[in-house]
């Protein structure tokens, strides 16, 4: 007993004593000792945690203060750096001929490590980038597009019920069912027609919920996330239900894999999964089921909430000030000639101010709110008098870019003439959207969002009116972030916010 209190002692003098030599050289001797920053996350990386983690998604609004207290460039935690000026957002998130990896913890909060996006080294990313570009190409968009307009009647199809039924609708919900749809027939070769589920609540939207609750916890606990799935289906569903749903999920992708996999099914043949199987100058280290797993997941979710709440969004403030919708259905009328089912989006992007509505909604809607650090293998980038070596993580947040009043005055006003008086004036105001990054490690799916966002838009204000219901500025602000920007919340209020619900009107038979 005595020998097992001096072990427990000597162990209890060691953890502090590393703890405090630690704490010691982060503060005075770390190779980013001389960046601005409070001391405590400067020494460890606990406030990060604290207000992460442990409170939800809240240390942006502590990053916020920092830039306020200290400055354009703060150090947040012991090992990153983040700096609030868009100017030098190009210098972080760049491509060419540099060598940029991504952060390791940032990763692991993803949990799909053989994906594109949770690639760390330089090298291996390029090849398979190299290897999904193909699958997300111009031509590839543009050949998509009656599937889009598919999946946008049955869309419109599910409004006209709602109006013949009297019954409000999510449009987050159904924006959401019907981009699902969408990118599973891209990925799987097929959909399961979420947009006629009856209360649109499907496994992909539950299932991103359940990514973003645990990714905050995962960057800091990995070990935890890998043990906790090895744990019953049922255990886990008590402990955490949000990663029940996303591990339900995981086993449903990969059963529809084999499915598509074993399929003679012709149209299912065209599916990124037969594509890049069937790609022998992919080698076949790439073309395994974990590879195909991993991609999946991430395809799946990006190309499901990204637009959807880009759509949602920009219908909440077009409903907040109906001048707008008028001015885009006089802009439409200019290609009232072309069948609905025959536009292209090509046809749609020369409008300026469909195209600003457009611009806005991707704007306020920021897309994935989690910061995604660049880190440099061998350059040592400068950011005024400050050095920041090799090695280190980098960052800026779109949340600061899209709201900085030098750029978009008003800032959180949607105003789709900005963009119309910047293209007239010749602005290149485009170069603030940050929503997909930019460089080598830009989203693979800002074609096919853009595509997404010009029909639907354009489609929904032809042929429906319709009010908005038990919705408010706070369900389309931002409160807190996981992966994407979580609405602010509030206890006094109905269940159903953060969503955009609408009462749907009128049928206009005349415009369609």
């Amino acid at each position: 007993m005595r020998i097992s209190s001096q072990l427990a002692c000597a162990f209890a003098f060691f953890l502090v004593a590393y703890i405090s030599m630690r704490c010691v050289y982060n503060m005075f001797f770390h190779p980013l000792r001389k960046i601005p920053g409070p001391w405590m996350a400067a020494t460890t990386p606990l406030p990060d945690f604290w207000h992460d983690a442990v409170r939800r998604g809240n240390y942006i609004w502590e990053i916020q203060k920092m830039h306020r207290k200290y400055g354009p460039i703060v150090r947040i935690n012991p090992n990153e750096v983040h700096i609030d000026d868009p100017s030098y957002y190009d210098n972080i998130y760049v491509g060419g001929s540099h060598k940029i990896e991504k952060d390791p913890s940032t990763v692991a909060g993803f949990g799909v490590p053989a994906s594109v996006a949770a690639t760390i080294p330089h090298s291996l990313h390029r090849s398979r980038r190299s290897y999904m570009n193909l699958y997300f190409s111009k031509r590839s968009i543009t050949a998509m597009e009656p599937l889009l307009h598919e999946r946008i009647s049955a869309l419109l199809g599910r409004l006209d019920s709602a109006l013949r039924e009297e019954k409000r609708i999510s449009l987050d919900k159904a924006f959401s069912a019907m981009t699902a749809d969408i990118i599973t027939q891209r990925f799987f070769g097929y959909h399961h027609d979420y947009i006629s589920v009856p209360d649109l609540v499907f496994p992909i939207r539950e299932a991103l919920r359940g990514a973003s609750e645990i990714f905050h916890w995962t960057r800091f606990i990995p070990w935890a996330t890998r043990y906790l799935k090895m744990l019953p289906l049922s255990v886990i569903r008590f402990i955490f239900p949000p990663l029940a749903t996303l591990l339900e999920l995981q086993k449903e992708i990969k059963k529809k894999i084999i499915e598509t996999c074993e399929t003679k099914d012709e149209e299912k043949q065209k599916s990124v999964i037969m594509q890049a199987l069937s790609n022998e100058s992919i080698p076949k280290s790439e073309r395994t089921m974990q590879r195909l797993l991993d991609e999946g997941q991430v395809i799946i979710f990006a190309g499901t909430e990204t637009s959807s709440r880009a759509l949602s969004v920009g219908m909440f403030y077009l409903l907040s000030d109906k001048s707008m919708i008028g001015k885009l259905r006089a802009e439409l009328s200019q290609v009232a000639h072309i069948p609905e089912m025959e536009l292209a989006a090509a046809n749609l992007k020369p409008l300026p101010y469909l195209t600003g509505v457009v611009k806005e909604s991707i704007r306020l809607s920021y897309g994935p709110l989690a910061r995604l650090p660049r880190v440099f293998v061998d350059e040592t980038l400068q950011y005024s008098k400050y050095s920041i070596p090799p090695g280190t993580p980098v960052s800026q947040s779109t949340y600061f870019v899209h709201n900085n009043p030098e750029i978009f005055p008003n800032p959180l006003k949607f105003a789709p003439e900005r963009w119309v008086e910047a293209a007239e004036q010749g602005i290149p105001l485009n170069k603030w959207l940050t929503s997909f990054t930019k460089g080598s490690r830009q989203c693979l799916g800002i074609g096919l969002a853009h595509a997404e966002l010009y029909l639907t838009f354009a489609r929904v204000i032809r042929n429906f009116d319709m009010d908005l219901r038990n919705t408010t500025a706070d369900d389309v602000s931002i409160g807190s972030v996981l992966i994407m920007g979580q609405p602010k919340t509030n206890k006094n209020r109905s269940p159903g916010q953060g969503e955009v619900e609408v009462m749907i009107t009128r049928k206009l038979e005349g415009l369609c």
